[in-house]
């Protein structure tokens, strides 16, 4: 009887395995889908000066890049961001603690935590380039989180 199992449950284990493994002609690619814009807000969210001070400073991304935010008016309304020493972009609040630039370049969300940390995203479009081999790497978004403040 015990022989009867252990042989079932083996043909079954057989019968599973080779399920599993296709050959190379069958083999499915899924093209990795990346995000090809930056969207502005349908509405805008309200910020003063006093709600934008916390936010102000540069942080650290995970590239190794700085994201640097200021802003210029008491009323908080010409909020700047930068990378680095890149050109920089008006910005918008599209919540209590998202951006976006008018020009479309960048996004970021940042999380103030209560033990000083920092985190969340950054969004940052990458203008298509030619490659030596010819190919063009089109236009597309990077994602990077936000390291250190």
């Amino acid at each position: 009887m015990k022989t009867w199992i252990l042989a079932g449950t083996l043909g079954a284990c057989a019968l599973l395995a080779n399920a599993q493994s296709l050959p190379d002609s069958q083999t499915v690619v899924i093209p990795g889908g990346r995000l090809q814009t930056i969207e502005l807000p349908a509405h805008r969210y309200f910020m003063s000066a006093e709600t934008f001070s916390p936010f102000r400073g540069g942080y650290e991304l995970s590239n190794g890049q700085v994201l640097h935010l200021r802003n210029m008016s008491s009323i908080g309304a010409l909020m700047y961001a930068r990378i680095d020493n890149q050109e920089e972009h008006r910005i918008v609040a599209t919540g209590s603690n998202s951006f976006v630039a008018l020009d479309q370049q960048l996004a970021m969300r940042i999380d103030l935590r209560d033990d000083g940390s920092v985190g969340g995203e950054v969004l940052m479009m990458v203008p298509a380039e030619n490659l030596a081999s010819g190919e063009v790497v089109p236009a597309h978004v990077q994602n990077m989180s936000l390291a250190s403040r």
